[in-house]
């Protein structure tokens, strides 16, 4: 989706395994991909994009010759950081909306650039404010968790994709240990004073046929964050017919806190940084040489004992230093 360079937010899209940029989040019935044609009109003040990846990858699980869940999340901190500079983009705020495992991606993605070099790279995570995790799952360093989660995803894509069946590894501790650098880097980050990040995390209610939960509630969910269930599946949870469906409007709405949140912190920035520039030592002094000049048109001569009068002059004038009226 083209960018709207008028607008502050930036709100990024990140699909699943065997989803895509328009798929992940298009209700089939109506052909409707809610980022595009229902969350302008809730949060017009912001831009909104769609991150797309080959999510049909052989080995995502993988340590062997590469690991692809890091290749994808330094695809998605270089695409962005560079879509972000080229736009002179690269000081707003970001809102990640990740589903299953994209999550991970993002994830992935701002521990990259939290050890980059670049500071367009170093921007993403230092804009970073909130993440929307849709059925994503947290298992931390419970590997039997994992085992279970995982092959659960793989039951269902056998279905529809068996050449990503023998790569979905059970138990895998590569990505328990990213969730728990991931916290680990948050949580050292707020220690140090930077801004937290915000997260919402929405669970599947109803199981897949045949097959049952995907990502079951308390795999879905943080405990330290909020959460909340979409009544549909684990592919069908990303996917909105209109506005007034009920997992929309959850969505939607979470989103919208956040973009006021950070519009209402921005406002309140700009006019602590008006104040600040009202009483600046420059601003000062400009108002007491403004103050000795009135004064001397005035008649008033500055004197080693305090101001003496010469002249018929009005007393009880008023002098307004370093104040613009």
């Amino acid at each position: 989706m083209p960018p709207n360079l008028e607008n502050d937010d930036l709100v990024v899209f990140i699909h699943g395994l065997t989803g895509n940029r328009e798929t992940t989040w298009t209700e089939k019935k109506t052909g409707i991909c809610w980022p595009e044609g229902l969350l302008p009109v809730d949060l017009p003040q912001a831009r909104i994009f769609t991150y797309g990846y080959d999510a049909d990858v052989v080995g995502i699980f993988k340590i062997a010759s590469s690991n692809t869940v890091r290749d994808h999340g330094k695809g998605l901190a270089n695409d962005l950081s560079l879509r972000r500079l080229r736009t002179k983009s690269n000081d707003r705020p970001l809102i990640f909306v990740a589903h299953s495992l994209g999550g991970v991606i993002c994830e992935q993605s701002l521990l990259i650039c939290r050890g980059a070099a670049e500071k367009h790279l170093q921007d993403v995570l230092e804009s970073t404010r909130a993440i929307a995790f849709m059925g994503t799952p947290h298992a931390g360093s419970d590997l039997a968790q994992w085992a279970k989660t995982l092959t659960g995803l793989a039951n269902v894509l056998r279905k529809s994709n068996p050449e990503i069946v023998g790569v979905l590894k059970p138990g895998s501790e590569t990505l328990a240990n990213l969730q728990q650098e991931f916290h680990v880097m948050l949580d050292a980050r707020q220690k140090n004073g930077k801004k937290p990040v915000k997260m919402f995390c929405f669970f599947e209610e109803i199981a897949v046929v045949g097959v049952g939960e995907i990502v079951p509630k308390h795999s879905a969910i943080l405990s330290a964050y909020g959460n909340r269930g979409i009544h549909a599946d684990h592919m069908e949870m990303t996917k909105f017919s209109n506005a007034k469906d009920a997992g929309y409007q959850a969505v939607s709405d979470q989103l919208w806190l956040w973009v006021n949140d950070i519009e209402s912190e921005l406002e309140q920035s700009k006019a602590k940084a008006a104040e600040d520039r009202k009483i600046s030592p420059e601003n000062v002094r400009q108002g007491r040489e403004k103050m000795m000049q009135e004064a001397s048109s005035a008649g008033i001569v500055s004197s080693g004992s305090g101001a003496s009068f010469s002249g018929n002059q009005v007393a009880g004038r008023d002098l307004n230093v370093g104040r613009h009226m």
